[in-house]
């Protein structure tokens, strides 16, 4: 489903990470984990063409993003990556102006063409399925930052992608709501979405992913099944990073 060789990024003088590669499987749910400042999340937003790559090669499907493209090629090779990409955020990034429903059924009927009738069939389906049906005509500032979280995951959804990209999204929630938005993410992955997420939740790692990648300065230090990396990381990054944060 996704293929990454030689990516690298930079900022100036900054190099956030290089030689990356990566191959994900339809399906997998993989869980990226490691320190802050390790380029987990820019990796994420080039995966979705919300960062340009530096160097290297990014194939979602059949879409392919080369570094070394320019103008309108590598513009189109955007669009084509992104239109098989859905991507939820640390800030739920609602339009505050819109109605849950109405921030769902947007993007389908702007970017697609759906014809409002369909979109709005759509939206109550995505919006009953991450639990919020009754909240519909409701508007952001009258949703908990759970609820609108939540809209934001089914306004993802609503566009219908083959991968959905989670950075850290529930860093900016209470403990208590954090739980009703990874029970959510939980239901995605029993319908075998393809999913790949940056997050401080190692519960949800160890429960849900198929597959855990740990990164640090800029490199994939480790990677393997959740009970191998958990119970036995193979490199001394990896044991001071969970002895830090208490696992």
């Amino acid at each position: 489903m996704i293929e990454v060789n030689k990516l690298g990024k930079s900022f100036h003088e900054l190099v956030v990470f290089q030689n990356i590669d990566l191959h994900i499987r339809p399906k997998e749910i993989v869980v990226l984990v490691g320190p802050s400042g390790s380029g987990k999340s820019t990796l994420l937003r080039c995966l979705n063409g919300l960062e340009e790559p530096s160097a290297g090669t990014i194939r979602v499907g059949n879409a392919v993003l080369e570094a070394s493209m320019d103008g309108q090629a590598k513009k189109q090779a955007v669009r084509n990556i992104r239109a098989l990409t859905g991507m939820v955020f640390q800030s739920f990034n609602l339009f505050p102006h819109m109605t849950a429903l109405d921030n769902v059924i947007m993007a389908p009927m702007a970017v697609k063409n759906m014809p409002k009738e369909q979109a709005v069939q759509l939206g109550e389906e995505l919006l009953s399925k991450v639990g919020l049906l009754e909240k519909k005509y409701e508007y952001p500032s009258r949703l908990s930052g759970g609820q609108q979280q939540r809209v934001a995951i089914a306004r993802s959804l609503a566009m219908q992608p083959q991968v959905m990209l989670f950075d850290e999204p529930t860093s900016a929630l209470d403990p208590e709501l954090t739980g009703e938005v990874l029970s959510v993410m939980k239901q995605l992955a029993t319908e075998g979405k393809t999913m790949i997420v940056v997050t401080h939740e190692m519960r949800f790692a160890r429960e849900v992913a198929d597959r855990v990648i740990f990164m640090s300065e800029g490199k994939i230090q480790e990677e393997g099944v959740p009970e191998q990396f958990f119970a036995e990381p193979k490199t001394e990054r990896a044991r001071k990073f969970l002895r830090q944060i208490g696992e």
